[in-house]
């Protein structure tokens, strides 16, 4: 009977925290989506036909995840529980890229990998993410290493490193996606410019 006892008394005190507590006390997780953000150029009378592919990208494994990251220290970094990527940014990142550099180039045909067989790619960019994340100040910093390829495998653009910093709104987790975009969309705007120059 003791034992009975103690058993019901746990379970009265496990329902009673719970009416205590109330529905509703569980923190919704907020989802969060990059944008393509790049103007096009002023005069958009011209287009090309070029076939441009935006390779995979590669990104480090601190940022292969659904959690949103925030550097807080050289050697310390915030996951954020609650506030997540609607889906991979190994995803979304070449997405938003393709669209942007679809407006600043001025053509539709921008497929990103894996892009349908058939279709022949007339050059290629290929990015190494470094480093896309904010810090406690608000600042997001975006380092990436590309280079542009020919469909015959010669570069059109040798490998380089470009470094962006934007600074968010506001404290928002809003605030600081909108940064991220806006870091892209600068990335975007000099791949378009190099990718002007290699056109052939």
């Amino acid at each position: 009977m003791d034992r009975a006892h103690a058993l019901l008394s746990c379970a009265a005190a496990a329902a009673l925290l719970t009416g205590c507590l109330g529905p509703g006390t569980t923190r919704p997780t907020r989802l969060f989506v990059l944008n393509a953000t790049a103007a096009p150029p002023v005069s958009t009378a011209e287009t090309t036909d070029l076939r441009l592919g935006v390779g995979r990208i590669s990104l480090p494994e601190l940022l292969n995840r659904p959690q949103i990251v925030t550097r807080t220290g050289a050697n310390e970094v915030l996951m954020a529980n609650f506030s997540q990527w609607a889906e991979p940014l190994e995803r979304s990142i070449p997405s938003v890229l393709s669209e942007n550099l679809a407006r600043l180039i001025g053509t539709d045909r921008v497929s990103v990998y894996p892009w349908p067989t058939p279709m022949a790619i007339d050059l290629k960019v290929e990015i190494a993410v470094i480093r896309f994340e904010g810090n406690s100040d608000g600042v997001v910093s975006l380092v990436a290493r590309w280079r542009l390829v020919r469909a015959s495998g010669s570069e059109a653009r040798p490998l380089q490193t470009s470094s962006y910093a934007e600074s968010a709104a506001s404290g928002s987790t809003e605030a600081l996606v909108a940064a991220m975009s806006r870091a892209l969309a600068s990335l975007s705007r000099d791949i378009a410019s190099a990718i002007a120059i290699a056109s052939p």
